[in-house]
């Protein structure tokens, strides 16, 4: 265990999916690249704000999403 633990911001896949769905910018293309990324963090008991933010960036850079789909991704962790 670490020094510290975030807290987690979606702990299943059904919190990440109904998060997602709520984000109308994302396509049908996009959303399910979102939720593959962020499934792929739930290893540790959940999603934290910081690993949402990694992930968020990554695809940005990658070109999978949009610079609005990035700006409506990160305001999932201020809504939690």
């Amino acid at each position: 265990m670490g020094f510290f633990t975030s807290k987690k911001v979606f702990k299943t896949s059904q919190q990440i999916k109904d998060a997602l769905f709520q984000i109308k910018s994302l396509d049908y293309r996009e959303r399910p690249t979102v939720y593959e990324a962020l499934v792929k963090e739930l290893d540790d008991g959940g999603v934290s704000a910081e690993e949402i933010k990694r992930v968020v960036r990554e695809l940005r850079a990658d070109g999978e999403i949009s610079e609005i789909d990035q700006e409506n991704l990160l305001k999932l962790i201020d809504g939690e």
